[in-house]
């Protein structure tokens, strides 16, 4: 997965988070149509992660049959933790939230997962963060608010707003999940990583889909398609592109791109869902994405945006 300079990298790049982008986005709509086509939801998301696992573990052993299995027992404890918070519970609390609220909702919500990172690496590492990106921070939470705060009609009602919550719990959980990984990020690549804690997420889903046999239903090939979506698409594949866009561009230009997944997810549920969008969403939506592009920023060199100017 190395940027070699003679392939046109930054073309390659930018095609690669783009494409990323795409699959991520329209995971939402994805995770709806299943629901809609009434799959449980802790089924969903185990089956999603059962055959992400299958794809993953050959292609670790295959890419890195080097790495060793004798894990220490501090590190696999920060596994467990890492995989319960990062698969299992914000993918429980993600696919619930769906279930009620909409898919574009949903996807706005999550967008402002970055603001919430940074807020909590401030109160547990005490980083200093600049009095710009609180600008960022400030309008992300007015965004949200726009978002989930209850309005007459348009869709209005507790299941929705309930749906809206369960996605702000899923925020929350993958905050937990970046900090509890944190520390073994340097022991660990990111293809060992993410097999790793894909397998145990979907060991500790298990129980969960078990405790919905009553209500499983002869799957149509319509949700086996979007299951298989899910897991191939934005599990797997999704995975190396945008490594590789990491690789080659700029952590800042690809956080960028990942502020459009709720763009893309707003017009595939309007477009294939049917949902109805209504201005105060789309309001908030977008001071979401803004507020996340200002916590992304670097320190704003004021000379030079000067100079800049006055040369253009």
């Amino acid at each position: 997965m190395n940027c070699k300079p003679k392939t046109t990298p930054k073309i390659r790049a930018n095609l690669a988070i783009t494409v990323t982008v795409i699959f991520w986005g329209m995971s939402f709509v994805s995770s709806k149509t299943i629901l809609n086509a009434g799959v449980p939801p802790f089924t969903m998301a185990f089956l999603r992660f059962l055959i992400a696992s299958v794809l993953l573990f050959p292609i670790f052993k295959k890419l890195e049959p080097d790495t060793s299995i004798n894990i220490k027992t501090k590190d696999f404890i920060i596994l467990l933790i890492s995989a319960l918070f990062g698969v299992t519970i914000y993918f429980l609390f993600e696919t619930v939230g769906i279930k009620l609220t909409s898919a574009s909702t949903a996807s706005m919500i999550i967008a402002s997962i970055p603001v919430f990172t940074m807020c909590a690496e401030y109160i547990i590492y005490k980083n200093h963060i600049p009095p710009f990106k609180w600008l960022g921070v400030l309008l992300s939470v007015a965004g949200v608010y726009f978002i989930i705060r209850k309005d007459q009609g348009h869709q209005d009602t507790p299941e929705s707003f309930v749906g809206n919550l369960l996605m702000l719990g899923a925020c929350l959980s993958w905050v937990i999940y970046i900090i509890s990984s944190k520390s073994i990020r340097d022991r660990f690549s990111g293809l060992a990583l993410t097999t790793y804690q894909t397998l145990l997420g979907t060991l500790f889903l298990l129980p969960l889909a078990l405790l919905e046999h009553n209500s499983w239903i002869s799957i149509p090939a319509a949700a086996w398609l979007n299951i298989l979506y899910l897991a191939v698409f934005c599990s797997a594949v999704g995975y190396f592109l945008y490594i590789y866009s990491l690789t080659c561009l700029d952590p800042v230009v690809v956080s960028s791109y990942t502020n459009l997944i709720p763009v893309v997810s707003t017009f595939g549920g309007i477009f294939i869902l049917g949902e109805k969008i209504i201005l105060q969403q789309i309001l908030g939506g977008l001071i979401v994405i803004a507020g996340v592009f200002i916590v992304n920023l670097r320190k704003p060199n004021i000379s030079k945006i000067i100079n800049r100017f006055v040369s253009n």
